[in-house]
């Protein structure tokens, strides 16, 4: 072979041997990133979360509660075992000055589901949980109460997070009969959780905590037209919560931040005493002052409905039972709840 074309030949097989190497490391050559979370996007998630747990709060928790002070104030007819072959006017007894009650225990279980569908913020979160109660009833007019309560969700949010909480909770809660047609009721109650969120794509996962303060004050009015008991109620809530900051799986410091929800709500109940259980109706109308952030793009105002009844087994025990829808109106917003309550006197 002659000297020139053993060159060439050699050129060639080194041109073709370091090839992939040369591409490698040429100018225009790119490599595809490993994908990130902008904190904005892990932020949003965590208002995913929030925007659950003070849904629950609102449509489940403090309804509770509300609703064994009525029970307990409208007193013995509605709620134990029926006198005779009509039920007597519910306040008969607070009326005629009988003596109080005296102690209630009360237990509840819940689960509901609370969803958006918005591109930005949007999530779809199972609810579930249980509550407890014990009152004194002090006087006819008068009952002090505490409720302890445990509430979780788990279910995904956009952007590829999934979400699991769990939230242990304490209550105060007092009624005050300062009227033969109306009472006043109010709550205080301070709740500590904790939270996990993976997501797969990138690899992600934090754990974060979180307290919450809950204030409502409520006005309930009771009347009869022939049999049918109407039970109109207003309320003001006031919820402040804070998320604390936390370090990532990508050793990222996401910093906590505080939001809030100021909820007046109108409406009520109507039943109808039958013989041995009490059916209702209820809806109500409310309008938020102030909202958690991310909630902004559901709408300010919205209302509830739902469906009940009482069940007494006795003139001591009970049993009441609801379901309802609570985002009528409100954009992009699915929330339904379900409860079931024992009551026992003694």
């Amino acid at each position: 072979m002659r000297p020139n074309t053993l060159a060439v030949a050699v050129l060639a097989l080194l041109s073709g041997a370091t090839s992939p190497v040369l591409a490698q490391l040429s100018p225009g050559a790119t490599t595809t990133p490993a994908p990130t979370l902008s904190t904005q996007q892990k932020q949003t998630a965590v208002d995913s979360s929030t925007q659950a747990t003070v849904n629950t709060t609102a449509n489940v928790t403090l309804p509770a509660i509300n609703m064994v002070i009525q029970q307990t104030l409208l007193g013995r007819s509605i709620t134990g075992q029926r006198a005779a072959v009509d039920l007597v006017p519910a306040h008969r007894g607070q009326a005629a000055g009988d003596d109080a009650i005296g102690w209630q225990a009360w237990v509840q279980g819940n689960g509901g589901n609370s969803s958006s569908s918005l591109s930005v913020g949007g999530y779809n979160l199972g609810t579930y949980g249980t509550q407890a109660g014990l009152q004194a009833q002090l006087t006819p007019k008068l009952l002090l109460g505490i409720s302890g309560s445990w509430q979780g969700s788990s279910g995904s949010m956009n952007g590829g997070f999934s979400s699991t909480n769990s939230t242990f909770g304490g209550t105060l809660y007092g009624g005050w009969q300062f009227d033969e047609a109306w009472n006043a009721s109010a709550t205080v109650g301070y709740s500590s959780g904790s939270s996990t969120m993976t997501n797969g794509l990138p690899s992600y996962n934090a754990s974060y905590a979180s307290s919450q303060w809950n204030f409502q004050g409520g006005l309930n009015g009771y009347y009869k037209v022939g049999r049918v008991v109407l039970s109109p109620a207003v309320s003001l809530l006031y919820t402040t919560i804070n998320n604390y900051g936390y370090v990532d799986s990508a050793a990222v410091a996401v910093p906590g931040r505080s939001t809030q929800l100021t909820r007046g709500s109108a409406g009520g109940f109507i039943s109808l005493p039958l013989d041995g259980w009490q059916p209702y109706v209820r809806a109500t109308i409310e309008h938020d002052f102030a909202m958690p952030t991310g909630s902004e793009a559901n709408g300010d105002t919205g209302g509830t409905v739902g469906v009940g009844a009482t069940i007494p087994f006795n003139d001591t025990v009970w049993a009441s039972i609801d379901g309802g829808y609570n985002s009528i109106g409100r954009i992009g917003l699915s929330l339904w709840s379900a409860s079931a309550r024992i009551n026992v006197r003694f």
